[in-house]
């Protein structure tokens, strides 16, 4: 059954200085695919660490931080994500004078991040590339993908296997008001909608939602919804989606 999550509902994790919860983990029952959801100041950083299995895709929603790998940053504003393999040391800093708002997808969920084994604070080590090495780190904007135009909106594919994220897919939606979409049952695929801007109906097989913006709803398999601009400016949607 789809969840309807408001940021509320998130829970607090400790990593580093930045204030992050998780909205989507296994603690509601999520299996392939999980949700973060972070606040920077100026100067707070998401230490530098690995996720042995897990990839991830992280988005700036507001301002802009640098992506970290030893000694290296590489600056993201708004409307930028970056693409993590498994296996890749990195972390996040804001190194602006402005506030700084991402959210974040890993799959498979990795666990220790929440109990907070993955900080170095805890452990004592901070991770770092080692000498000589090539990062496969990739960095697009939402809007960069592939364009199909949708009724009263469209759709871009950010990522997905075919561009290299082999994890998941990640895709960008923008409605008119009264503009609507309809998603496919999937076996064993989860996913998640952000709603990034405006306000959202959303209708699963069981219930009618009223969704607004900064707010979630996860999709578990075999499940239908659709979505629907309820409101009167453009609705702007994050969907990610696991396993492809």
């Amino acid at each position: 059954m789809a969840l309807y999550i408001p940021l509320s509902a998130g829970k607090r994790f400790q990593m580093g200085k930045g204030d992050s919860q998780h909205l989507v983990s296994p603690d509601i029952g999520a299996r392939h695919l999980t949700m973060n959801y972070s606040v920077f100041q100026p100067g707070h950083e998401f230490p530098q660490h690995i996720h042995d299995a897990s990839a991830d895709i992280f988005i700036v929603l507001e301002g802009g931080v640098s992506v970290r790998q030893g000694d290296n940053y590489l600056p993201i504003r708004a409307g930028d994500f970056a693409y993590i393999p498994p296996g890749e040391v990195h972390g996040t800093v804001n190194q602006t004078n402005e506030q700084a708002i991402l959210i974040s997808f890993q799959s498979p969920p990795d666990p220790l991040l929440y109990s907070g084994q993955r900080d170095p604070a805890v452990t004592g080590v901070v991770p770092r590339p080692p000498e000589g090495h090539v990062s496969t780190v990739q960095i697009r904007q939402l809007a960069d993908g592939s364009r199909t135009d949708i009724a009263r909106g469209r759709k871009w594919i950010a990522a997905s296997p075919s561009s290299g994220t082999k994890e998941m897919v990640l895709s960008y939606i923008e409605l008119e008001p009264g503009g609507q979409l309809q998603t496919d049952a999937l076996p064993e695929s989860e996913s998640v909608w952000f709603v990034k801007a405006g306000a959202a109906k959303v209708t699963t097989d069981s219930k009618v939602l009223s969704v607004g913006e900064r707010e979630v709803v996860f999709v578990p398999p075999n499940e239908v919804l659709s979505i629907e601009n309820s409101g009167e400016d453009k609705l702007a949607l994050i969907q990610c989606q696991a396993p492809a």
